[in-house]
């Protein structure tokens, strides 16, 4: 594989990690901003279930991007020494 080859291989990859970083982003801001918000059929209590439940989820959200972030940095540094 020629380095021009390696190199366009790595910018898609880069670029495919930044559109999924993106989206995560959204998906957990939108999480986030909802958390701890009634529905319109509650009565005024959310059950300690489903704030464990949206924690949980909002905190692998943010797992799944500090790994897309590394996975991120690495492709950047390979890049980078591609020249």
């Amino acid at each position: 594989m020629t380095d021009e080859s390696t190199a366009e291989r790595l910018r898609q990859e880069l670029k495919d990690v930044e559109q999924e970083l993106a989206e995560l982003r959204r998906v957990g801001g939108d999480a986030a901003a909802r958390r701890g918000q009634d529905s319109d059929t509650s009565e005024g209590y959310i059950e300690p279930e489903d704030i464990a439940t949206e924690l949980t989820g909002i905190a692998e959200n943010e797992a799944i991007i500090d790994t897309l972030e590394q996975r991120r940095d690495r492709i950047q540094e390979k890049l980078d020494a591609l020249g």
